[in-house]
């Protein structure tokens, strides 16, 4: 009998104690991560290599999820000069805002015909992976993909 009240009693602490949205729990540096795995996952069950990891165009996805983040809106970085300085001959790149987990995020992306484009093409080998979080713990990502000139 105790161990039944003691259930009941467990159970009813997780009903009325909240948990905190998976995108205010999870790290960023953990939501890139995954993010990244998300994408690979697609992308091999579709028959698509994976794509690696590269700083340049990590750095630059993580300046534009800053920037997104900070003026609470969503819009595309100038791709030329990420062009010229990841010295890569194609580039695309992906944003989204305000999704919970990675794998939500990935399947937004996927859903959308443009999106889902610069996620499975052959033409792109890398991957940079940006996100932030704004004051009231939204999360804001950003993909850019590359290929080496």
């Amino acid at each position: 009998m105790r161990h039944i009240v003691a259930a009941v009693l467990t159970a009813l602490a997780l009903v009325v104690v909240p948990s905190a949205p998976a995108s205010v729990a999870m790290s960023a540096s953990t939501f890139d991560k995954k993010l990244h795995q998300q994408t690979n996952a697609s992308r091999t069950f579709r028959d698509r290599k994976a794509l690696k990891k590269d700083r340049c165009l990590d750095r630059y996805a993580q300046r534009q999820a800053r920037r997104m983040a900070k003026q609470q809106r969503m819009y595309h970085q100038n791709l030329s000069v990420v062009l010229r300085t990841c010295n890569d001959r194609a580039v695309a790149e992906n944003v989204a805002h305000g999704f919970t987990t990675p794998k939500s995020n990935v399947r937004a992306w996927l859903k959308s015909p443009g999106h889902r484009k610069n996620m499975l093409s052959r033409n792109y080998t890398r991957l940079g992976i940006g996100v932030a979080k704004d004051a009231r713990g939204h999360t804001w990502t950003v993909q850019v993909f590359g290929r080496p000139a």
